[in-house]
């Protein structure tokens, strides 16, 4: 899931991918062999399931291959303790005047 919209310079400036591109070990997700590299789209906090003693989340992802290339999207269940951090969502700074700011009437 992009980021919300940037304005700079009042210019739209392209969207950035929510999460970063993370490596998963063969033991943060199901059903897998292999370290596997993804760019997590969405994460479906909704629905998870407990085994093992840990939580899986389903996630939607882009495989990404060693090349930094996208091969495709995949369906997969990731442990929760392994999911990177979101990106932080930069919310635009509106700034009044300098002189409004320092409490000079113009």
């Amino acid at each position: 899931m992009p980021t919300a919209l940037t304005f700079r310079g009042g210019r739209l400036l392209e969207r950035l991918p929510r999460w970063p591109d993370h490596e998963f070990a063969e033991s943060d997700y199901r059903h897998g062999n292999g370290t596997l590299r993804l760019r997590i789209v969405c994460v479906e906090w909704e629905i998870a399931i407990v085994r093992d003693g840990s939580t899986w989340l389903a996630t939607d992802a882009i495989e990404i291959d060693s090349a930094g290339n996208p091969i495709g999207r995949r369906q997969i269940f990731i442990r929760a303790e392994r999911l990177p951090a979101p990106l932080a969502r930069k919310r635009p700074r509106l700034r009044a005047g300098q002189t409004a700011r320092a409490g000079v009437t113009p």
